[in-house]
Parts: structure tokens; C-alpha cells; sequence
């Protein structure tokens, strides 16, 4: 991901990256996904919104261990923002993905981060390149992301070439 900007505001960090390519709805999932997979036990927030702009939907309970599987994401929609603690990172952060774009927003609340948290340092100090504290973590969610995709894809195909061979298809 290239970063595209970054601020602060009350606390809050922003910072607004684009992805490699421009993606759909099944990235999104694929995504969220791995976001589930990170915050584990400590996601806050699964919420959907029809478009950027438009009036989120938290669907947290409806979010079981897989996010293909839920029914409150069958039908496509134009922004998924995943929210928790991140094992990775180990600090609070949300992610939000927005359908047929390239943008990716990570917002992350620096006051709650302790003073001693690596990346609140850095950034608190301002060295050299600061702005990119996340990057290798946003890089790593986009490829986790695509290869995820390129797996189903390759699944599907698989069972179709054997229902062609069994004279199902």
C-alpha cells in the first residue's frame, strides 16, 4: 500500500493509504478476514455502510468466525470499517475499506496507547519517517488479502473442473 496522508487529531491518528489496485467487495471480505483473525477475542466493531458517507451498521453480532459465511454480508456494500485490539500491532486500531476504490483508512487512538508502545513512541518523537509506523501491517494486510482471494479463485475452479468430470455442471 502506498500511504497518501497522515494526521492527528484528539488524540486520534489518520492515516489514509491506497492500495495496490483498485478492489471489490470480495477483497473487502477477504480483508475483514484477516482483520477477524488478528483482533480475535478483542474485535470491537464490524460495521458495514451502503456508501462512504452514508450511516454505519455495526453487524458484530452477526459476525461468526468466518465473514464469507455471514448473512448480513451477502449482499455487497460500498464501505466494511473492522475495528479491535490487534495482536500484531498490539494496540486498538480500526480499518476501513472502501468498495470499488483503492482507499484503505487507518485510524488508530494514540492517547489510548501507553507511552512506552513502541509506535507511540516513534510517532510522539517524530523520527524520521514516523508517518509510516503502520506500513508493514497495512502491506501485510493487503497481501494476506489478495492471496486469500487467489485461493478461493483457485478452489472454485478445482470443484468446477470436477463437476464437469463427473457431467454436473
Amino acid at each position: 500500500m502506498t500511504l497518501k496522508d497522515f494526521s492527528e487529531e484528539n488524540g486520534w491518528i489518520c492515516v489514509d493509504y491506497a492500495a495496490t489496485w483498485k478492489y471489490g467487495f470480495d477483497f473487502m471480505l477477504d480483508a475483514a478476514q484477516v482483520l477477524l483473525e488478528d483482533f480475535g477475542d478483542d474485535l470491537q466493531r464490524f460495521a458495514t455502510a451502503e456508501i462512504a458517507g452514508r450511516t454505519f451498521v455495526n453487524i458484530i453480532d452477526k459476525i461468526g468466525g468466518k465473514v464469507r459465511e455471514c448473512a448480513a454480508l451477502r449482499d455487497e456494500c460500498g464501505v466494511i470499517a473492522v475495528a479491535g485490539i490487534s495482536r500484531v500491532m498490539e494496540c486498538p486500531m480500526q480499518i476501513t475499506l472502501y468498495n470499488q476504490t483503492n482507499a484503505v483508512g487507518l485510524d488508530v487512538p494514540l492517547a489510548q496507547l501507553p507511552e512506552s508502545h513502541p509506535a507511540r513512541k516513534i510517532i510522539d518523537e517524530r523520527k524520521d519517517g514516523y508517518e509510516r509506523t503502520f506500513d508493514v501491517y497495512m502491506n501485510s494486510l493487503e497481501i494476506k488479502a489478495y492471496c486469500a482471494g487467489a485461493e478461493h479463485r483457485v478452489l472454485d475452479n478445482i470443484a468446477q473442473k470436477e463437476r464437469e468430470r463427473l457431467g454436473e455442471a
